[in-house]
C-alpha cells in the first residue's frame, strides 16, 4: 500500500515501510505534533505503546476543553463586569444630574472619575465661557489662553478621545506640578453646544486607559456630564 504526499505540488508516493521507518527513528513523532492525534484513529489493542498513545489523545482533547471552558467562563466574567460598570456610570450620571451648583457638579464628577475609572488626576478647561478666567475645583474657565488652545488644536479639531499620547509640555500645561506623576493620561475633547474645552485625566499606572468599549461608555458619560454643567451654567451662578 502507498500514500501520497504534497510537497510543493508534487506528489511524492510514500509507502507503509517509509512511515514506519520514520516513525521508528522518531518515536516522539505524534508527541511534539499532537495536532496531528486529533485527525487520525487508533485502535485499542493490548500492545503496550497504544494505549499509551490513546490516552496521550485524550489528555490532549481533555486540555482543549478546559481551555475552552475557560475562555467561556472569562467572556463570562467580563459581561458581568461590563454590566456592573455600565449599572454604576448610569447611577452616577443619576447623582451628577442631581446637582445644583458647579462645585457639587465638580466633587460629583471626580468622584465618579475617581471610583469607576480609578484616576488619580482630573481636570475639566472650558475655553469660551464667562468674561474672565476662574477655577472651581478641578474645572477651569478660560476667557482666552491661546498658547492651550493652539497646543490642543488637533484633537479638537479631530474631535476624538486621545489615549497616553501627550507630550511632556503638553502634561505640564493640563497638570502642571502633578505631571511627572502621571503615568498615563487620556485626552476628551468636549463639544457641548456652546461649550468647547478639554477633559484631563491622569494615572499614576501605566497602560491604565485604552481605545475599547469602557473608552466609549467614558465618552458617553462625559458628554452627558457637559450638558449638565452648561445648563447649570445657564441657569445657575458660579
Amino acid at each position: 500500500m502507498t500514500y501520497s504526499y504534497n510537497n510543493k505540488n508534487k506528489q511524492i508516493p510514500l509507502s507503509e515501510e517509509s512511515v514506519f521507518s520514520y516513525l521508528s527513528a522518531n518515536p516522539n513523532f505524534l508527541v511534539q505534533n499532537h495536532s496531528l492525534l486529533k485527525e487520525i484513529s487508533i485502535p485499542h489493542l493490548l500492545d503496550e505503546n497504544i494505549p499509551s498513545l490513546i490516552e496521550h489523545q485524550v489528555r490532549i482533547l481533555r486540555d482543549e476543553n478546559n481551555k475552552l471552558k475557560n475562555n467561556i467562563e472569562e467572556n463570562n466574567n467580563r459581561s458581568i463586569l461590563k454590566d456592573v460598570l455600565r449599572k454604576n456610570i448610569f447611577n452616577s450620571i443619576f447623582e451628577l444630574f442631581k446637582t445644583k451648583k458647579v462645585i457639587d457638579f465638580n466633587k460629583s464628577l471626580c468622584s465618579f472619575l475617581e471610583k469607576l475609572y480609578e484616576t488619580s488626576y482630573v481636570r475639566l478647561f472650558i475655553f469660551n465661557y464667562g468674561a474672565e478666567d476662574k477655577k472651581i475645583g478641578n474645572i477651569y474657565f478660560h476667557k482666552d489662553d491661546p498658547k492651550l488652545r493652539f497646543m490642543f488644536t488637533e484633537i479638537l479639531n479631530r474631535n476624538k478621545p486621545l489615549c497616553s499620547s501627550l507630550q511632556a509640555e503638553q502634561l505640564q500645561m493640563l497638570f502642571s506640578k502633578d505631571a511627572e506623576k502621571i503615568r498615563s493620561n487620556l485626552l476628551l475633547p468636549i463639544k457641548q453646544s456652546n461649550l468647547e474645552g478639554l477633559l484631563a485625566l491622569g494615572s499614576h499606572e501605566m497602560n491604565k486607559y485604552s481605545i475599547g468599549e469602557d473608552l466609549d461608555l467614558l465618552v458617553f458619560a462625559s458628554e452627558l456630564a457637559v450638558f449638565k454643567l452648561q445648563n447649570l451654567l445657564t441657569h445657575y451662578n458660579i
